[in-house]
């Protein structure tokens, strides 16, 4: 298809068909395969159902609308979905950090609450399982005002077993477990006060909610 001889080009419009941006071409090219100027990858181009295409002129806003409706849906690019994913965790944590503040403004506690594990200096089987009881990670965090509440002991077991003669195999089970003292799981809590929310989503409440978001999409 071509314009005839002294007959300006007429300029039309369509999306690239994989980064959605308009591309400007003569009519004459509609069904060539292009690169497209914006993503540089090869798309066909096309004429769109548009009512109306002004001849020798740009765009207008509502034909660009027209288009979009009416073209196949291109894939967002994944640096718009990381931003909108990035948007949701801000508010998610900004709602909280909202309900929070009004707790504590009408007198109710709110508080954080996490668990660290301990290892435990035992042995099993004339083994070490760790070396030493460690709480110097306990002593930074209650210079940082977190609390201990309870501490909930790591445990490993075993079936006993014993040898004998009356079965098959030579052992079998006696009914009982044995077993060893890994280490403690502590539970910690850190009390709050409306001073500790400030409108910075990335402050330590923030970080907080957000290494723990799954917890919080419910609410």
């Amino acid at each position: 298809m071509s314009n005839p001889p002294n007959e300006p080009p007429r300029l039309v419009f369509c999306l690239c068909r994989h980064c959605a941006a308009v591309i400007e071409f003569d009519s004459s090219h509609v069904g060539d395969v292009v690169v497209c100027p914006h993503c540089d990858l090869e798309t066909t181009l096309f004429v769109p159902p548009i009512s109306e295409q002004k001849e020798n002129s740009p765009a207008t806003p509502s034909a660009v609308e027209e288009i979009k409706e009416n073209s196949p849906a291109a894939p967002p690019p994944v640096e718009a979905v990381e931003r909108e994913v990035e948007q949701f965790k801000i508010q998610k944590i900004i709602k909280i950090k909202t309900l929070m503040r009004t707790r504590l403004e009408s007198g109710r506690p709110a508080f954080l609450c996490d668990s660290i594990f301990v290892p435990m200096n035992s042995m099993l089987d004339e083994n070490n399982i760790a070396d030493e009881f460690n709480l110097s990670i306990l002593r930074r965090l209650g210079l940082t005002g977190w609390d201990i509440v309870q501490a909930v002991p790591r445990t490993t077991g075993n079936g006993l077993k014993k040898e004998g003669t009356d079965t098959l195999f030579g052992e079998k089970w006696d009914g009982g477990t044995g077993g060893n003292v890994m280490g403690v799981h502590i539970i910690i809590k850190k009390s709050l006060s409306a001073s500790d929310l400030t409108d910075d989503p990335a402050d330590e409440v923030g970080a907080f909610i957000r290494s723990h978001l799954s917890d919080f999409l419910t609410e």
